[in-house]
Parts: C-alpha cells; sequence; structure tokens
C-alpha cells in the first residue's frame, strides 16, 4: 500500500479570504503554514493541529529562503489585494524557487471600475458635486478633495492618511476610521490625527453604522478603496448615497488569479480534500469544474511556467522544525553589510532647487524614503520610495529591505533647520549597519529672505510644527522674527499674540509654496493677514520698529495686571530672579505666584525655560491667565491648586521660587529635592515667624548653608517741589540648594 505523503501549502493572508482558506484545510492531511503581518492577523486565524501560523513581516529574500528550506507543494497569495508591493515579492521568491504559485483574488477578479482622468475630476469637481469619484491612487483623491470643501471621512486605513496631510484644513477636515489596535492609534496621533478626528473600530461595518458614522462627522465626502466583498464596499457605498454623501473610490489594481470559490475548488480537487459538501471527490468525472474564466486547464490556474518537469511533483522531505522559519527569513539580514544612507536636505519645494551633490546622489540610490511630499517631489528620478516620516518606521523598513544598498532620505529644506535629519541619523546609526552622510540643501529661510531682498543673519528663528513658540514676545525683544507656519490658523495666532503686546504696527511678509506652483509672497499689517488661512507650505518673517524690550529682567511694576493681588515689587522682583541664576532649559516652580510677576520675568528670559505657576487664589489666578495672555508666553503654565499637592504631578523642578506656602514651607522643599535632589530655591519672606521656618527647614533637610540679603528699598514720591523717599516693606531673600553628594564630607 503506498503511504500518502505529508502536502505542506503555504499561505499569506491577513485577509477574509486567508482565513476562509486557512479554515478549509482544518483537520486536513494538508500541513497548512499561515503568515500575516500583525498580532492581530494571528488572532483572526482557527487552532488545528495542521496549521501553523506566523506573525511579522518577511522581504522577498526572507520568502526566497524559506521557500527553499520548507519546499512548499503550493503557495497561496491571499494578501489585501492594494499589498502590491507583498505580492510582487511572493510572485518572484516563487518564480526563483520553483515553487507553484496561486493568486487569490477578491471577489473572483480584475477592477471593473473606470479611473477617470485628473481633467474628468476637475470638470466633476466644479459642474457635479456629489457625484460618485473613481480614482487611481490616494494621491489622485486627495488632488480631487483640494477641489471641493467639507468633512471628510476616509476608510482607506492608516498606511494611506499621512497622504491627506497635503490637504489644506486636513486638520478640522479629515475623519480617519482606522483599526483598534494600540500601534495604529500612536501611528496616527503622531501624524496629528487624534480626538473625534480619529475613529478606531474593528470591523465589519453595517450599511448603518457606516451612514451613522458619516453622520455624526458631518461628512460631504467618503473615502474608500475598491475593497470588495470582505471589505464591507458594498455597504460602504449604499451607506454613501443613504446618507448623501459623496463617494471617493480608490480602484484597486488589475491583477491575473482565481477567485476564494474557485481556489477552494481547486484544493480540493489537487489536495485530497473532501468537499465542501462533505462528498469525496475522487472520481475523475466529479472533477471540478473549469475556473478561472480564462484558465483551460487545471495546470493554468497556477503559476507553474518556472517549474521543470521533474519538480512539478517532487518528493517533499520530513516536516522542518516550526523555528527554522525565522532562521531562514532572517539569515539575509544577520549577514548584511553596512549600508550608505544619505540625508538630503531637498530644498524648498522643487527640484530644480536640489544641489549637484544632492542630484548625484538620487540618481545613484536603490531607494528613496521619507515624508510624502518630500518624496513625491523627486519623482522625476524614478526610484523605489518608502511615505514615512516617523524615524524608528523608517528603519525598521530599512531592516526588512537589505536588497537596497545606498538609501537617500528627503529631508524638508536643509537638514540643519527643524529637520528631521538628526533624528533619524540617531535612529539609524545605533542599528549598527548603517553609514550615515548628511547633505545639506537650500532651506526656506535663505530662498524667501532672497525673495523680499532681506538680510536675515540677526533675525530670530522659530517653528510652529507641533509646537508652540513666544514669537510676539521674542519680537518685541529682537525686532526681527521669522517663523515657519504650522496649521491653517498660523497668521491668526501670529497676528493675536502681537494685538496682544499691543504691536498693531508690525509689518509682515509671507512665503506661500515657495518655489512651487502657485507661490506667493506678500507683505502687509496685522489686518492684512489676521482672517487669512495658511496652506501646509507657508512662512512668516515681522518687522518690528517701535520701543524693544529691555535686556535685562525688571519690568515695571505698572507693566502687570494686578487687582487685589500682593505682588513682588520690582526691586525684590530684580534680586529674587538674580539669585535663581536660572540657565537655558531650566523648570521653575513659582509657588504662590500672585499676579505672576516672578514668572513673567523668568519665562520672558528665554524660549527654553519652562515656567509653572502654582497659585490657590482663584482671583489670583484670573491675573495669572490675563498676565500670561499679555505677555504672550507659551512657556508658561498655571497649576491651580495648593502646595505640596499640586506638584506632584509636574515634571521635576531645577528652581524653586517661593513667595507664600501657606505654612507648608517645610514640606514643599522635601518634596522638590525628592524630585531633584539639586534643585535651587530662592524665597521671599516678610515675617520673622517665616524666615524662622525656612532657617529650620534648611537645617533637617539637605540643602547647602542658606544665604540670607535684607533688602530694604524707597521710592521718591513728588511732595510740591520735593521729593519725599517712601519706604518699602523690607524683605529677607534666603537662597540655598540640594546638597550635592557627598558635601557634607568635604572636610579632613
Amino acid at each position: 500500500m503506498k503511504i500518502e505523503e505529508e502536502k505542506k501549502i503555504a499561505i499569506f493572508a491577513g485577509t477574509t479570504e486567508g482565513r476562509l482558506l486557512a479554515e478549509r484545510l482544518v483537520g486536513s492531511n494538508v500541513r497548512a503554514d499561515v503568515f500575516v503581518a500583525t498580532e492581530y492577523g494571528k488572532e483572526e486565524i482557527p487552532e488545528a493541529p495542521n496549521l501553523h501560523v506566523y506573525d511579522g513581516r518577511i522581504d522577498e529574500n526572507g520568502m526566497e529562503d524559506l521557500f527553499r528550506e520548507k519546499r512548499y507543494d503550493l503557495i497561496l497569495d491571499a494578501t489585501h489585494p492594494f499589498a502590491k508591493a507583498v505580492t510582487a515579492n511572493i510572485r518572484e521568491a516563487a518564480k526563483k524557487t520553483d515553487t507553484a504559485f496561486l493568486r487569490i483574488l477578491r471577489d473572483g477578479g480584475r477592477s471593473g471600475i473606470r479611473v477617470q482622468t485628473l481633467e474628468e475630476i476637475q470638470e466633476m469637481a466644479a459642474d457635479r458635486k456629489n457625484e460618485p469619484v473613481f480614482v487611481d491612487s490616494v494621491r489622485t483623491a486627495v488632488e480631487f478633495l483640494k477641489m471641493t470643501e467639507g468633512p471628510v471621512f476616509v476608510t482607506t486605513g492608516s498606511k494611506e492618511l499621512s497622504a491627506f496631510l497635503e490637504l489644506p484644513d486636513w486638520e478640522t477636515r479629515v475623519y480617519a476610521r482606522v483599526l483598534s489596535m494600540p500601534d495604529v492609534v500612536k501611528t496616527c496621533a503622531d501624524m496629528g490625527f487624534y480626538g473625534i478626528h480619529l475613529i478606531a473600530m474593528q470591523g465589519p461595518f453595517s450599511e448603518e453604522l457606516n451612514v451613522a458614522m458619516m453622520r455624526s462627522v458631518h461628512a460631504k465626502w467618503m473615502v474608500t478603496k475598491e475593497s470588495g466583498k470582505a471589505g464591507g464596499f458594498g455597504e460602504k457605498v449604499s451607506a454613501a448615497k443613504k446618507a448623501g454623501v459623496g463617494l471617493v473610490v480608490i480602484g484597486r489594481p488589475a491583477e491575473d488569479g482565481i477567485s476564494l470559490e474557485d481556489g477552494i475548488k481547486y484544493l480540493e480537487k489537487n489536495f485530497s480534500l473532501a468537499a465542501s459538501d462533505g462528498h469525496e471527490k475522487d472520481d475523475a468525472d466529479d472533477r471540478p469544474e473549469q475556473v478561472g474564466e480564462s484558465c483551460q486547464t487545471d495546470s493554468d490556474l497556477i503559476n507553474t511556467d518556472h517549474i521543470a518537469p521533474e519538480k512539478a511533483d517532487r518528493n517533499q522531505p520530513a516536516p522542518a522544525q516550526e523555528d527554522s522559519v525565522g532562521s531562514a527569513v532572517g539569515e539575509n539580514i544577520k549577514n548584511e553589510k553596512v549600508r550608505q544612507v544619505f540625508l538630503i536636505g531637498t530644498g524648498p519645494g522643487d527640484s530644480s532647487w536640489l544641489t549637484g551633490e544632492a542630484k548625484k546622489r538620487l540618481e545613484a540610490c536603490d531607494l528613496i524614503v521619507g515624508a510624502s511630499r518630500c518624496v513625491r517631489q523627486l519623482a522625476d528620478f524614478h526610484k523605489p520610495v518608502y511615505e514615512a516620516y516617523q524615524p524608528e518606521k523608517i528603519a525598521d523598513y530599512l531592516d526588512s529591505h537589505p536588497e537596497a544598498g545606498i538609501i537617500c532620505g528627503a529631508m524638508s529644506g536643509d537638514t540643519g533647520f527643524y529637520s528631521a535629519a538628526e533624528k533619524l541619523s540617531t535612529v539609524l546609526e545605533k542599528r549598527g549597519s548603517y553609514e550615515v552622510t548628511i547633505i545639506p540643501g537650500i532651506s526656506s529661510v535663505g530662498y524667501f529672505f532672497a525673495k523680499i531682498r532681506r538680510p536675515w543673519d540677526h533675525v530670530t528663528l522659530f517653528s510652529m510644527h507641533g509646537q508652540e513658540t513666544n514669537f510676539a514676545s521674542e519680537l518685541k525683544r529682537t525686532g526681527r522674527a521669522f517663523v515657519l507656519g504650522g496649521g491653517t490658523d498660523f497668521y491668526g495666532k501670529i497676528c493675536g499674540q502681537l494685538e496682544e503686546l499691543g504691536m498693531q504696527e508690525t509689518k509682515l511678509f509671507i512665503g506661500e509654496n515657495l518655489s512651487l506652483d502657485g507661490e506667493q509672497v506678500l507683505s502687509g499689517s496685522l489686518e492684512t493677514f489676521r482672517e487669512r488661512k495658511a496652506p501646509p507650505l507657508a512662512v512668516l518673517y515681522a518687522e518690528w520698529n517701535g520701543p524693544l524690550r529691555p535686556m535685562s529682567h525688571g519690568l515695571s511694576d505698572e507693566e502687570f495686571l494686578r487687582g487685589k493681588v500682593p505682588m513682588t515689587k520690582m526691586e525684590v522682583r530684580a534680586v529674587s530672579v538674580s539669585k535663581l541664576e536660572l540657565t537655558e532649559h531650566s523648570v521653575l516652580y513659582d509657588v504662590g505666584a500672585g499676579t505672576g510677576s516672578i514668572s513673567v520675568e523668568c519665562a520672558g528670559l528665554s524660549d527654553s525655560v519652562k515656567v509653572f505657576a502654582i497659585e490657590k487664589n482663584p482671583e489670583a489666578v484670573e491675573l495669572l491667565e490675563q498676565n500670561f495672555r499679555k505677555f504672550a508666553l507659551t512657556n508658561a503654565k498655571i497649576i491651580a491648586g495648593n502646595a505640596p499637592e499640586a506638584l506632584n504631578d509636574l515634571p521635576a523642578p531645577t528652581h524653586v521660587f517661593i513667595g507664600g506656602s501657606s505654612g507648608k514651607m517645610e514640606e514643599v522643599i522635601a518634596l522638590c529635592l525628592k524630585k531633584n535632589p539639586k534643585t535651587r530655591f530662592v524665597v521671599n519672606l516678610i515675617t520673622p515667624e517665616s524666615l524662622a521656618a525656612v532657617l529650620a527647614a534648611a537645617k533637617t533637610l539637605p540643602v547647602t548653608e542658606p544665604e540670607l540679603v535684607t533688602l530694604t528699598a524707597a521710592r521718591s514720591k513728588k511732595a510740591g517741589n520735593s521729593h519725599l523717599m517712601m519706604g518699602l516693606n523690607p524683605v529677607w531673600i534666603v537662597s540655598f540648594e540640594g546638597k550635592k553628594q557627598g558635601e557634607e564630607h568635604d572636610e579632613i
């Protein structure tokens, strides 16, 4: 009697089709290795003795090593229809290893949707709004949406979301639905999608649920892929129609292959499976019908052109150990040599502004990586690309694609000015297999100032990309400031800051889409640009010719809004701030902040200083808010509450100013020392009892010997033709800091 040898199949899954193929093989005499990209995909595959599931991404070289080692009878590719690169890798690896290959298509075939031209789309946007639009890519969908208005409900998945950052007002316009996986949500949040603009849910989604979601965000447009029945495409189409929402459909790539149903029939016939209805199909007359409209014979169902006749029915070796898969996949990366990475400043926008060195490296590279906008401007080089902006994500991709020996990273503008080059360089060099070279480019700063014919050697430079800035405060100090835009309301924010400081006479220059089609360089007043919406690529330069802020601290008392709340007087404030000895990147607690005069003085010294103003009095908190707003401070934060409890969740301080502690002086000092044993303290006191409390705390806590200063000041007051000196309350200023380790043992 002939003993049947175990048949082996590899299924590349991660889709409904892949799961159904795996389910069909449960309990059969076929061993199936099922490969999915994520942990979620792994959970979808049923457990069975003959099914072995592996999660993680494999590149083409890893697949080739795996196929040679495992010697599968058949490779089934049931990956997503839009995973073109994965399918290409599987197909090529199968060809190189003489392994039979079968592509399973969603809904049985090629895309039947006609992709409209950009000219037709433009006509539709102008004349026929809210009719279905069929496009060939996410980029084309975004170009169409630029010509429309209203909220957009996006269901294309997290991998495609970065393309929508090119939409004006994307922060308020785009609502994305993605898988409810922590890494997916984090990736989306890193791009700027969060809150009500990010819906993390797992399908399937019914027509009713799709309608409810679109109505909840007041969607005018829905963007989806032609994902077939398994992807809920029909429900999306009907839901859009029912909700009166315009539909933008990204047609899936045309492919050769067969349907899931025909694939299962093929397995039943060629791998001796019981038929789906439970009856054996071992009679020759009961063989399956011809499957696939273009197929003439059973052999036409699979890619066997590359298989030698003697190999098509070869004997199989004994099953390999499960952990051998990992060794086959990783072998290629373990033996890789150091690869060259060139981080290239791509200039202000148009590729014509690339340097000669940059062009030379781009022409010679194997792969271009970077944010979608930067990568797209290099399309003329006709290189494979990977679109991502997170350094770790780029590094992971490069690790899994060792076939790219020379890589160019596209960095916006210049590599040394608010660039991702530094972080990416650090991440790659830590991996140990990359040699990184940085090639600078022409920054938007230099380009813009050449356009407005101004020098910029005395201009303070800022960026509002994902961060706040003390732009107006700095302009008041220096008279000249430049900022890279961030968000559509960026002009309005800057104008608001300037108006708060009474700087209405500021002259503004703006630059939009520099070096690109639609470039605009304009000048005007705050009134000119206050309501103007900024595009994603915008810069602003301001000139203030009014009185500048004094370089030293010591603002006049009259500068502050104070009401009936006590305030540290100018003379005391000047000495106290000096005693704090702040440095760049200091973190200051202002405990008992009152009107915030100390906080304002310290925050105004440098944008890098972070100030936390702690105050329990509601009236004082309101004054703090008004004074912070008046001085346009973005590096000072109000903490309403009692110390020391209100300090618990704050970052560790480097400096602490105490103007009032409500009898909890020692507890406040102790907590700050616990957070940072080297904290420097300055305390203002007006009563002997408070002074005694500080000195007593200094004896019991690990701090240096306190320095005491008694400050008595008097101000002149006009009395007829004379001036009288009016004395201010005397104040003790006590300063000390946490003891450095070992300091108490300095004596011999």
